[in-house]
């Protein structure tokens, strides 16, 4: 029952089933898109990271390249992080594994960090906010951020 939940989800949300993967890259992509702007940098950054972690099939590159064009709205990516969760916790046919949830955060929180470096700032108080979002939703103990803790020091 759990396995089809997550199918209707998947396609409620435009991923198949077999691409579920990218899902992966929806915590990435919010905090990319919380100050309202998707530039290069990020966007390079974030086609990196899929490239060398996950290989995606033609239709997972789509949508992942849908939500680089066009931000998805809150209740999608709300949507979209619950059921990381879900799939993280869940004993089926579908991998993703509960461990690698703090590192998506952790590599989301450096594309803001590297993405405000070049651009010549630290990270903005709504990537600070989505980081904070992503890792209640998550599950995940996240504390506070470096770029917070740096800027606290300076």
């Amino acid at each position: 029952m759990q396995a089809d939940r997550m199918k209707r989800s998947l396609m409620h949300l435009g991923v198949q089933p077999s691409d579920y993967r990218v899902l992966k890259l929806l915590p990435l992509i919010y905090v990319a898109w919380a100050d309202g702007k998707m530039n290069d940098v990020k966007k390079e950054r974030i086609h990196a990271f899929a490239a060398t972690h996950y290989d995606l099939s033609a239709s997972g590159v789509a949508v992942l390249n849908s939500w680089l064009e066009k931000q998805p709205s809150h209740q999608y990516i709300a949507e979209a992080l619950h059921d990381i969760f879900l799939l993280a916790s869940a004993k089926d046919d579908m991998e993703i594994d509960f461990s690698e949830l703090p590192g998506l955060l952790f590599y989301a929180e450096t594309i803001a960090t590297e993405a405000g470096t070049k651009l010549g700032q630290r990270v903005s108080p709504d990537a600070e906010s989505a980081l904070q979002e992503v890792a209640a939703e998550l599950h995940i103990d996240h504390g506070e951020s470096w770029a917070k803790l740096l800027d606290e020091l300076a």
